[in-house]
């Protein structure tokens, strides 16, 4: 007996690619996994195609004359917007509900004034990076390293090892209080 899944545009979190430097290719099968929709930045595109994948969005800094896949959209950037930006702004105009982004590093400031509107999750070489709520709980294996961006009152399932830095205790949930709406933390992917 089978079962079949199907997905549904927008179902699935879209996957913006910055860099490919950050990212090996058995983790970028896994996000690619769903067929979401790929955005890719004009620096990554010729590595992203010779690898057989098929991109929905184009980042550009100009209008371009240069060929490229068919049927593929356009995002141009301004001088006050990063293709990060760009990026995040077309999805969330679009309402898609979350978006992988996959960059060199954590820059957030660029991502902060989009939490509300978009779930993000960014992954650079190693770490992943993401906004929880107040009262944030997840399952955890022992030992693992948890940054924080921003001031905890209060944590459960985990030991303060240096400024914003946590380190699990045991397999099971750790948890987070704070008094802000949202904090990004990270750990090792």
């Amino acid at each position: 007996m089978s079962s079949h899944h199907i997905v549904r545009e927008k179902q699935e979190p879209a996957l913006l690619i910055l860099s490919l430097d950050s990212i090996d290719e058995e983790h970028l099968g896994q996000l690619l996994e769903w067929s979401p929709t790929i955005i890719v930045n004009t620096n990554v595109y010729e590595k992203i195609t010779a690898m057989g994948i098929k991109i929905d969005v184009l980042i550009c800094e100009t209008k371009t004359s240069i060929y490229f896949q068919e049927s593929i959209r356009f995002i141009y950037t301004t001088k006050s917007q990063t293709a990060l930006q760009a990026a995040i702004s077309f999805l969330s105009n679009q309402k898609y509900p979350a978006v992988n982004i996959v960059c060199k590093t954590f820059d957030l400031q660029k991502v902060e004034p989009f939490v509300g509107c978009i779930d993000i999750v960014v992954f650079t070489e190693r770490k992943k990076y993401y906004p929880i709520k107040n009262g944030f709980n997840k399952w955890e294996t022992a030992n693992t390293t948890i940054h924080t961006f921003g001031n905890i009152s209060n944590h459960y399932g985990t030991k303060k090892i240096a400024p914003n830095s946590y380190i699990t205790l045991y397999d099971g949930f750790f948890g987070f209080d704070f008094e802000q709406n949202y904090l990004f933390i990270a750990h090792n992917v």
